[in-house]
């Protein structure tokens, strides 16, 4: 632990992980009684179950005594910090971003005056919305005298943690040690009594005290059979507690049920007349202790042995007094109501749904969704349950716990009265099982077999049914909606964003002009919520507005955001990073879907997590590491092809096909890519499929079925008709000249060539000209050749597209061009967030500017970068630029 928290170590941090009563409080005690001593500020936080409800709950522990420093913020991590307080003045969700830099600066600025330790006990019960923050700051102590000592329960590592951080599993005392233990009690016990504590205790340190202190108190131990260690320790205090007098037990059960609160709080919920001497006999027995701002139990299990061990009645009768004086805080006066209440209230039902929309609005989505279920069990009323679950269920889809969101939705399903609700719970419901990868199933729930064909489909249900039909790429679901879309109004359409997804999705080439002609005024207009910018960057993305698609999907999925990838399933964290891949920005493109292609191959079978690792593998295949892309692609279509998830099939083919190219597997690649068109050459994803033709006709050219991909060049032109993006017109051309015959090629390469607009798309274009160089060598056109190709290999050694530049070298040599080895790329070893970092300080930004874009701290930037100036052979900001552009060159 020391040598973890010391300030040499970057980052500073260590994470402790144990059973109930193994010794994590004492150690984390103990480090923050030496940090006191060294003249280290401390900051801690508990956990309380009590609290878990409560949005940034824990982080307003943390920060209280910080919050007069909040004035010295700059103007918008002011408002967003203040904003998840509900102290601002701003109506709006704050940023929980810009709120987490807030916290970051705050920390930064106390550290430069002093240095710092953070120390989070029971973390296991801290709000998620304080995790997530805790989380951020985790990933951003390289630079700072700042220490993070977090202790948890049991021995999971927490998922809000960043992997970096050691852990220290505090194990159960060895024999020896527990004998030197209990010896070291005030009143050990001793023969036969003391081998029952031994036995009894295992080596836990919490145990052996208290079953000593029991042994001593009654003269013996009473029969405990075999209970688990956290029900034993919890009986010793209980027994512990019903020696004290009445009054005390009773002003214990109120500080239990209460436990977070102002003591104030606590004291004004207590019978009438009751003094401060009541907390006496608690205070002798070890186990409250009282301060000024509260009261705190010796240990969680204290409190919640109290709590257990009161009847019901006693329980609500308590909840109840708190309630009465927590009118000044109605979020704890609401969650106290609802421990007390157990049939439907609506009064109850309504002080939750409150609190639910305030945690909503200040974006702590977990907080908002307990509330919004514990509000729908409590209505009395059908449809304000029904209206209550349903939402629920959205928000469970945006936070990502899409089994969660798949249970509300059929619990307002089953409690639903109203026919008219009833297509959005469907269409509500739709959407999960498509999360799920039920296409099929998800298909017919939005749009039945009995809804007519003249029918019309409200925005949020029709936005939701080509999503689905989209994914599956199924004809039928398609056509389907295309007749039932077919009398949408047009007029207007730049200020209905789900209009334009609508159009733009179901049929991408034959309104795709139409609908690009009214994105730039519906991705700039003012007062988007997150669901819209979601789906206007989508939007962007399948019509290859690339840059337009980066910068709204960031706004809802940034990477740096410590749960980017849980946002609506990680279906917006994998169309960011198809985005970054398409427009060249590998780094942040592998950046935003390595953690969510983890919990994909640990069994977390979701559209997002899948379509997160088909990102990966056309990643690995890319950059040199075609062998675990294979894996990847072939764990992808292991389960989207049975679930006919079509778009994310074609997405795993295309990688696999790129992995077997770099390879030299010529053979799969043509199968692979002969894959993506049925037998007639017809597109397997009216969408998806066509922009893969050109690598089919690069692969059917090396391997002899070029009437094949000829075939399915027809059938792909046929599709697409007038309406390619400059995008996808570069992808046409480049098949028309690797199939056309020799003396026709060329005319078609430089077609592909001639729109400037090609180069926001640098891996395609690169391929054009290193097919183009190819081709002019084999023309003796020795000198235009090497022009290309070494344009080629420039964009594929910026990229890092291992196979692709290797293969530009070898034509370069063969058109008498002496390639030296190409040239270490200090810059590519640089981690992706330190590129980021040297880019913006190329353009010139300050390091607070560039940490205000990747939300870190001024002090965490100027170490990154001087860290980084050594590596990249340069000794100021100036020479960053000429690095930069070095890299980035065509």
């Amino acid at each position: 632990m020391a040598t973890a928290l010391s300030s040499r170590t970057a980052p500073a941090a260590m994470l402790l992980l144990g059973e109930v009563g193994v010794g994590k409080t004492t150690l984390l005690d103990m480090a923050v009684h030496e940090a006191l001593e060294e003249g280290t500020r401390v900051l801690r936080v508990r956990g309380s179950a009590a609290e878990t409800e409560l949005a940034f709950a824990g982080l307003h522990q943390m920060l209280m005594p910080l919050l007069d420093r909040a004035e010295q913020l700059p103007p918008r991590q002011r408002a967003a910090l203040l904003g998840a307080f509900g102290l601002g003045d701003d109506p709006t969700p704050p940023d929980h971003m810009m709120m987490s830099l807030a916290v970051l600066t705050l920390m930064s600025q106390l550290a430069s005056e002093q240095r710092l330790l953070l120390a989070v006990d029971d973390a296991q019960w801290i709000d998620q919305g304080s995790l997530q923050v805790l989380g951020f700051l985790a990933r951003r102590l390289a630079g700072e005298p700042i220490g993070l000592l977090v202790a948890a329960r049991g021995t999971r590592r927490p998922d809000w943690l960043d992997p970096s951080v050691p852990e220290l599993l505090v194990p159960a005392l060895s024999p020896a040690e527990a004998e030197e233990l209990l010896g070291a009690q005030p009143a050990p016990p001793a023969g036969a009594v003391r081998r029952r504590v031994l036995d009894t205790a295992a080596g836990n340190p919490l145990a052996l005290v208290e079953l000593a202190r029991s042994a001593a108190r009654d003269g013996g131990l009473s029969p405990l059979g075999h209970l688990p260690v956290t029900d034993l320790v919890e009986r010793t205090f209980t027994a512990q507690v019903g020696e004290l007098p009445s009054g005390t037990q009773e002003a214990l059960l109120v500080a239990a049920a209460a436990e977070g609160a102002d003591l104030s709080a606590v004291l004004a919920a207590l019978p009438p007349g009751t003094d401060m001497e009541v907390w006496e006999p608690a205070e002798q027995a070890g186990l409250v202790s009282l301060h000024a701002d509260g009261i705190a139990f010796r240990h969680p299990l204290i409190r919640s042995a109290i709590y257990s061990a009161a009847p019901f009645s006693e329980r609500r009768r308590v909840h109840l007094a708190l309630a009465a004086v927590l009118d000044h805080d109605p979020d704890r006066r609401a969650w106290q109501l609802s421990a007390a209440t157990v049939a439907p209230d609506p009064g109850v039902a309504a002080a939750l749904e409150g609190t639910a929309m305030r945690a909503l609005s200040r974006g702590a989505l977990v907080e908002a969704l307990s509330g919004l279920e514990r509000s729908a069990q409590l209505h009395p009323a059908a449809a304000d349950r029904t209206r209550l679950l349903t939402t629920a269920a959205y928000v469970g889809v945006l936070v990502g716990d899409i089994a969660q969101a798949e249970t509300l939705a059929a619990k307002a399903a089953s409690v639903n009265e109203d026919p008219a609700a009833t297509p959005w719970i469907s269409a509500l419901t739709g959407l999960v099982n498509m999360l799920m990868m039920r296409m099929e199933c998800a298909f017919a729930l939005v749009v039945p077999d009995t809804l007519s064909d003249v029918a019309r489909l409200d925005e949020g249900t029709s936005t939701i049914a080509t999503g689905i039909a989209y994914h599956s790429g199924i004809p039928r679901q398609r056509e389907r909606l295309l007749r039932l879309l077919a009398d949408r109004a047009q007029e207007g359409m730049e200020k209905r964003p789900y209009d334009l997804w609508d159009a733009g999705v179901t049929d991408p080439f034959g309104a795709g002009h139409r609908v690009r002609a009214h994105l730039r005024a519906a991705a700039s207009a003012p007062g988007r919520i997150p669901t819209e910018t979601h789906t206007l960057g989508v939007l962007c993305m399948l019509l290859d507005e690339t840059e337009t698609a980066v910068g709204l999907l960031t706004e809802v999925a940034n990477p740096q955001w410590e749960h980017a990838a849980a946002f609506h399933g990680g279906m917006t964290a994998a169309d960011l990073a198809w985005a970054h891949l398409d427009s060249g920005r590998w780094a942040d493109a592998r950046l935003g879907v390595e953690s969510l292609a983890r919990r994909f191959l640990a069994g977390e079978h979701t559209l997002g997590a899948v379509r997160a690792l088909t990102v990966l593998a056309t990643l690995c295949a890319l950059t040199g590491e075609p062998d675990i892309a294979l894996r990847h692609a072939h764990a992808a279509l292991a389960v989207t092809e049975p679930a006919g998830a079509a778009g994310t099939v074609v997405r795993a083919r295309r990688a696999a096909g790129l992995a077997a190219t770099a390879l030299g597997d010529h053979a799969s690649a043509y199968g692979h890519f002969r894959s993506l068109f049925d037998w007639s050459g017809t597109p397997v994803h009216y969408h998806l499929s066509c922009y893969a033709v050109a690598d089919l006709a690069a692969a059917a050219l090396l391997t002899g079925h070029t009437h094949d991909a000829s075939a399915a060049l027809n059938q792909v032109v046929a599709e697409v008709a007038d309406g390619a993006s400059p995008r996808l017109r570069q992808i046409l051309n480049r098949a028309r000249a690797l199939l056309a015959e020799p003396a026709e090629a060329g005319a078609h390469f430089q077609s592909a060539l001639e729109d400037p607009a090609g180069h926001r798309w640098p891996f395609e274009r690169a391929q054009i000209w290193l097919e183009y160089g190819e081709w002019l060598r084999r023309q003796r056109q020795i000198a235009e050749a090497r022009a290309a190709l070494t344009k080629a290999r420039e964009v594929f050694e910026g990229l890092g597209a291992v196979h692709w530049s290797e293969r530009a070298q070898a034509e370069l040599r063969a058109a008498g061009v002496a390639i030296e080895a190409a040239p270490h790329s200090a810059f590519r070893t640089l981690t992706p967030q330190r590129q980021r970092i040297v880019r913006l300080a190329a353009q010139g930004l300050t390091n607070r500017e560039i940490g205000e874009r990747l939300f870190l701290s001024p002090r965490t930037v100027g170490t990154h970068l001087y860290q980084v100036f050594p590596a990249l052979g340069v000794t100021s900001r100036g020479q960053l630029r000429d690095v930069v552009e070095r890299e980035t060159a065509e």
